[in-house]
């Protein structure tokens, strides 16, 4: 088991524990699920790919976990315009780099972009700068999504 699985575990336990809460099999079948499977998940995908194992799990349990997850950092909650919630360890809980995401408005494939070149790295912190001393406003982190085709898609809407 890597150190940052266990540092999410730990980190998991003191959310419910804060709570009045434990960490149960169930919630650990969620956080195992989360750092076992790369990507974005709705809470319907987590349930399901659980009880497909047989693992019998409520989706109000799964619901009532992601939220925790999400208000303790450690999962990311995204809406993609779906008007379904996704949701995916935070950087620091799978050992990655900052990412955007492109999202395909034909599919709703997600691909994570993380290869900066040093324009776009220099421009983000010159607009964080900006941004924060217009606002007085102390900024933390961003998110930031592109929205359209993917290359499959692209290929079939010219196909047409």
């Amino acid at each position: 088991m890597n150190r940052f699985r266990c540092c999410a575990k730990e980190r998991l336990r003191k959310c419910f524990n804060s709570e009045g809460g434990r960490l149960t099999f169930p919630r650990r079948l969620i956080l195992d699920f989360l750092h076992s499977n790369k990507g974005h998940f709705t809470a319907e995908e987590i349930y399901d790919s659980l009880n497909k194992k047989n693992l019998n799990i409520s989706l109000a349990t799964v619901y009532r976990t992601l939220n925790s997850l999400w208000q303790s950092g450690i999962l990311k909650r995204f809406d993609f315009g779906e008007g379904k919630a996704v949701y995916e360890l935070s950087e620091e809980h799978q050992n990655r780099k900052h990412h955007h995401h492109l999202i395909c408005k034909n599919c709703g494939q997600i691909i994570e972009y993380d290869d900066f070149i040093d324009e776009e790295t220099a421009l983000f912190k010159k607009l964080e700068k900006q941004l924060s001393e217009k606002h007085n406003f102390k900024i933390e982190g961003h998110n930031l999504y592109f929205y359209g085709l993917c290359h499959k898609c692209e290929i079939k809407k010219q196909g047409n």
